[in-house]
């Protein structure tokens, strides 16, 4: 991955007036917003500013794999360094991104890469992390890939929430 990501930062100061957090749900989930109001806000010098189309992860989580591509929903939402970025190289499609990440072999290598005990003591390497090998067909190839993959998510709830009415219980 090392060869497609590179690390993206955009510092700013702590709004004392309240804020948007970024949060990254566990197991690929993707990502969660809430408000920080006055006087709530973390006990730190700077936080970071979130751009769309970036890969994030929550160090502290990793090894429960909390990542995600960040999206326009996501963008200005703020973080603190326990949430690095990283933007992706023009070879890299954002969307076809997003299912590799879903994939259980990077879960497992987050999982290898996040030494330590239990818990919160178990801190993400970003080296090893990016040392993940992928397979990258040509952006043309990802997005149709990708396109294919949303489709079928799609159907799948379709089809999911379709047995709910017929089935409720």
């Amino acid at each position: 991955m090392a060869d497609v990501l590179s690390s993206y930062t955009d510092p700013v100061e702590i709004p004392h007036t309240g804020y948007e957090r970024l949060g990254i749900r566990s197991h690929a989930k993707g990502t969660f917003h809430s408000y920080v109001p006055a006087g709530h806000e973390l006990q730190t010098a700077q936080m970071h500013k979130v751009a769309a189309d970036k890969f994030i992860v929550n160090i502290t989580f990793g090894w429960e794999h909390a990542v995600a591509v960040t999206d326009e929903n996501d963008a200005g939402k703020l973080v603190s360094h326990r949430f690095p970025q990283f933007s992706l190289s023009e070879e890299l499609d954002p969307k076809f991104l997003k299912f590799i990440i879903l994939d259980e072999n990077f879960r497992h290598h987050l999982w290898l890469a996040s030494p330590g005990g239990a818990g919160r003591n178990r801190v993400l390497n970003l080296t090893e992390m990016l040392q993940y090998e992928i397979y990258i067909p040509s952006v043309s190839e990802q997005r149709q890939i990708a396109d294919v993959l949303i489709r079928l998510d799609n159907l799948i709830t379709l089809h999911q929430r379709e047995e709910q009415i017929v089935n409720p219980y």
